[in-house]
C-alpha cells in the first residue's frame, strides 16, 4: 500500500525512484524538455549573473600599508587591466544596461555612479547625491555612499579607486594608481599604501613641483636683476 501511495504523491511525470534514490523522469514529461523554457532564477544574495569575480576587496581591517616583503612584491607583474575587472560589460560606455543619461556602472563593483569629467569640482559632486538633478531613481539608492565615475578612471567609482584589491587567481594585492591610471601591486605604495598614487609617481610629482619651485626662483631673480639693472642706469 505505501508504495502505491508514494507514487502517486511523486511529481508529476516523474515515476518511482531509481536504484540511486533518484527519481526516474519519464520521456518528454521534464519541464525542461524544451530549451526555450530554462530558467536558473539567481538567489537574491548572489552577485550580478554577469561579475566574473577576478578580484575582491581586500579585507578590513585594511593596514596602512602592504605587509610582506615589500621590495619584492611592489615589482610585481600586474594582469591586463582588462582580465582584472569584475565586469568586463562595463567597460564600454554603451552599456546594454538602459540606464539614465550621464550614469554609467562601475567596472569592479557594478553600481551605478553619476560619470563626470574630472576636476576641481569632483569633490563637490561627491557631496551631491546626484550630481544630475535627478531624484527618487532606483539607482540612486546606491549612490548614497556618494559613489562617482570620474571619466579618466576606465570605469572605476570613487570608492572602488581607493580599495586594496586581492586577484582571485594569484592573490596579488593592487590598489588603483590615479598617477599611473592603472592597477599597481599595493606593495608599490610604499609606505603611504592608502595614498592615490604610487610610490613612483609621488617621486614624479615632487620633482616636478621642486623643478617648477626653482623655475620660478629664476624667473624672480632674473626679475630683481633687470629692476636692478634699470634703476642703475
Amino acid at each position: 500500500m505505501m508504495r502505491t501511495h508514494q507514487n502517486l504523491t511523486s511529481p508529476i511525470g516523474l515515476g518511482p525512484p531509481g536504484p540511486h534514490g533518484k527519481l526516474w523522469t519519464m520521456p518528454g514529461s521534464s519541464p525542461h524538455h524544451h530549451h526555450h523554457h530554462h530558467h536558473h532564477p539567481m538567489p537574491p544574495s548572489a552577485p550580478p549573473m554577469d561579475s566574473k569575480r577576478k578580484c575582491v576587496p581586500l579585507k578590513p581591517p585594511i593596514p596602512s600599508k602592504f605587509q610582506g616583503d615589500m621590495e619584492k612584491a611592489k615589482v610585481a607583474q600586474v594582469p591586463e587591466f582588462t582580465s582584472l575587472v569584475n565586469y568586463p560589460a562595463h567597460m564600454s560606455q554603451k552599456q546594454s544596461v538602459n540606464l539614465p543619461e550621464g550614469m554609467r556602472c562601475c567596472v569592479m563593483c557594478g553600481s551605478a555612479c553619476p560619470c563626470l569629467s574630472g576636476g576641481k569640482n569632483n569633490s563637490k559632486a561627491k557631496k551631491n547625491k546626484d550630481p544630475m538633478g535627478r531624484g527618487g531613481n532606483g539607482a540612486d539608492d546606491k549612490s548614497a555612499n556618494f559613489a562617482i565615475i570620474p571619466t579618466q578612471n576606465k570605469g572605476l567609482c570613487t570608492l572602488c579607486d581607493v580599495n586594496v584589491w586581492v586577484v582571485c587567481n594569484s592573490g596579488l594585492e593592487i590598489k588603483w594608481c590615479k598617477g599611473c591610471k592603472n592597477f599597481r601591486p599595493w606593495a608599490a605604495f610604499g609606505d603611504k599604501g592608502l595614498a592615490t598614487k604610487c610610490l613612483r609617481c609621488r617621486e614624479r610629482q615632487r620633482e616636478k613641483y621642486a623643478l617648477q619651485k626653482e623655475e620660478k626662483e629664476k624667473a624672480r631673480m632674473l626679475a630683481k636683476k633687470a629692476a636692478a639693472a634699470a634703476g642703475g642706469n
